[in-house]
């Protein structure tokens, strides 16, 4: 069996698996030269088509979640989310600030992170939410991509997402670094950053 793998197995002759591979460089090639410098309403609308195919299957067409069975992305977080972030910490998206530690803040604390979180960090900041601000900052915008962006889904959020796949308190989101290519990523931000929720 070696001996065929090895020494018999003929690497120099056509393959098909080996065309196709030629066949999906070169249209990758054609397709980062012909969306090299899109719009903005081009991104929007070739992301709202990848958003459709890749997203609103678990998502929703109307990026809503389902009924709670996928993250609603036409706001940042809810109460029931940011209590189990803090309850179980939050890992594996590759922020340089590191994982969050679980049980940052408990009882009454952890209340009222997440009320003010969910509630978009509007109006005055509760005591107990200093032991957020140390790594998201002060506005809870994640220090310029060092933590995660609390308030919105800002580009690094969504690309860390997109890369590294997230855990929740809802399910498992998988990766999607190899099923998108830079310009898909891309367009998909912009897509996602227009969705705003009752829009």
């Amino acid at each position: 069996m070696l001996w065929y793998f090895f020494v018999a197995y003929p690497t120099n002759q056509f393959s098909k698996i080996g065309q196709y591979n030629e066949e999906v460089l070169e249209y990758n090639d054609k397709f980062k030269a012909q969306w090299e410098n899109p719009s903005e309403d081009t991104l929007k609308g070739m992301g709202e088509s990848v958003f459709l195919v890749q997203c609103a299957p678990c998502h929703g067409v109307d990026a809503e979640g389902i009924a709670g069975k996928a993250q609603d992305l036409t706001h940042r977080m809810s109460k029931e989310q940011v209590l189990a972030v803090i309850k179980n910490g939050s890992q594996g998206l590759g922020y340089p600030m590191g994982a969050m530690p679980p049980m940052m803040a408990s009882g009454a604390d952890a209340e009222a992170i997440a009320t003010y979180v969910a509630g978009g960090l509007k109006g005055e900041a509760p005591a107990s939410f200093a032991v957020c601000s140390s790594c998201h900052g002060p506005d809870g915008k994640g220090m310029g991509g060092m933590a995660p962006n609390l308030v919105e889904y800002d580009d690094v959020l969504i690309s860390k997402v997109l890369e590294h796949g997230k855990k929740s308190s809802i399910g498992e989101m998988p990766s999607f670094k190899d099923r998108l290519n830079e310009t898909q990523a891309k367009a998909l931000i912009v897509f996602l950053n227009s969705i705003k929720a009752g829009e």
